[in-house]
């Protein structure tokens, strides 16, 4: 972050109320090229069919021409296009990929406003922040219901957020601190520009694109407003007893000390969402007696796992006995959902390249596994991480069997070749 916007940054954690009216003059071509830099240059191309590498290739010329633009009022948003990647349960989510020059724009949009509103977001919020991650989220969330009086965890799902974000509230959340009618308008192209699917052009007078550099800061302003703030000053002052919240972008959770307090923070978050054009999903909603003072705690998933645990990051939190002392902490083990989606992409995958040679296939199974080890490999879960090493080993075997009638392949002989012990052992990150 440049020394200026440092500057706005410390002045908006001095003041909370301080609004600014003068940011656009931020959106240099400097700014326009290091946000080019920023982004992820194995990025899929917009409508326009633009690479990120095509776009590069005359990198000055495109910045000066951008910078002209958005200089004069002249710039204009491009439709996003849409995308679909698979979901649990057979559906599809909907990404909206920008063109390479919109997502430029956005990346520096994107830098302006978080010097504004990043100091002014709670310590609940974890979701694409600087210096945060999904695993601070899961470190505070043990922390809290350890430390705390907890009984009740209220598991809660907002269904389909993104496409369900209010336009006419997410501008006044920006008018809160931003003043600029430059940078609204900006903003606003952004959100008006539409999706356009299968050569279709569809209008789009609600929702925020997921795939964009500044959807995921748009989220976080919406939620804060919506959720965070009303949670702290209005949630926890209306408890019997502590209660805390954690949120990781549009997926959170709330714990209580007294079930009457979650009970009534569902009915009441029910209609908070609902004056803002969201709802919660009652399918994947619900309360979960949790924690070391609930009465009704069980230790260890179980077979009644349902009935006493939660999952949040693609980890299952359940309580766990200390031999020593014999209290219960909470704990986590990676989800069966995800485990589930790893090993059924990594045999699609298997299935795709089964005639490839066995050190290929080794090199890109371990970079896979890394990938798993290295997200959960959390404290309690090397027994979970050893079964999805032994299971994509057994997937691997099975689909290279098919390769002829006549293999020789049998788990005694395998299991002890050099490129089937190449695949890394299980490690806590």
């Amino acid at each position: 972050m440049s020394t200026n916007l440092e500057q706005i940054a410390e002045m908006s954690r001095r003041d909370p109320r301080l609004r600014f009216t003068t940011l656009a003059h931020h959106l240099t071509p400097q700014m326009l090229r290091t946000s080019y830099e920023q982004l992820n240059r194995k990025g899929a191309p917009g409508v326009d069919g633009v690479t990120m590498e095509e776009f590069g290739r005359n990198l000055d010329e495109n910045i000066e021409a951008l910078w002209l633009e958005l200089r004069s009022g002249k710039f204009r948003a491009m439709s996003v296009r849409r995308a679909w990647i698979p979901k649990d349960g057979g559906k599809l989510r909907p990404l909206g990929i920008p063109s390479v020059r919109d997502r430029v724009v956005q990346k520096a949009l994107h830098t302006v406003l978080s010097a504004v509103f990043e100091p002014c977001f709670l310590d609940v919020s974890y979701g694409y922040r600087p210096g945060l991650s999904a695993h601070d989220a899961l470190d505070r969330l043990g922390k809290l219901v350890n430390r705390s009086g907890t009984c009740v965890i209220v598991d809660a799902d907002i269904e389909g957020f993104f496409d369900a974000v209010h336009h006419e509230w997410l501008r006044k959340f920006l008018e809160d601190r931003v003043s600029d009618r430059t940078i609204l308008r900006l903003v606003g192209k952004f959100l008006n520009a539409g999706v356009m699917d299968n050569g279709v052009h569809v209008a789009t007078e609600d929702g925020v694109p997921q795939g964009g550099p500044l959807s995921p800061l748009l989220a976080n302003i919406y939620l804060h407003y919506v959720l965070d703030l009303w949670f702290d000053r209005r949630v926890r002052n209306a408890c019997q007893d502590e209660c805390f919240l954690v949120r990781y972008a549009d997926d959170f959770v709330a714990g209580f000390a007294h079930r009457g307090d979650a009970e009534s923070f569902l009915v009441e978050l029910r209609q908070r969402l609902s004056e803002f054009g969201l709802k919660l999903s009652e399918a994947k909603t619900k309360l979960v007696d949790f924690g070391p003072r609930s009465p009704r705690n069980g230790e260890g998933p179980g077979p009644t796992e349902g009935s006493r645990t939660f999952d949040f990051l693609g980890f299952t939190h359940y309580m766990r006995r200390r031999p020593k002392s014999g209290k219960q902490m909470c704990a986590v083990k990676p989800s069966g959902k995800r485990r589930n989606r790893f090993l059924a992409k990594v045999k699609e995958f298997l299935t795709e390249h089964r005639d490839t040679s066995l050190r290929w296939q080794s090199k890109r199974l371990s970079v896979r596994l890394r990938g798993w080890y290295q997200y959960f490999g959390r404290r309690h879960c090397l027994s979970s991480l050893k079964q999805v090493k032994w299971h994509v080993g057994r997937i691997w075997i099975s689909i290279l069997r098919r390769r002829s009638d006549r293999h020789h392949l049998y788990w005694w002989r395998v299991k002890n070749t050099r490129w089937f012990t190449s695949l890394p052992e299980p490690r806590l990150s």
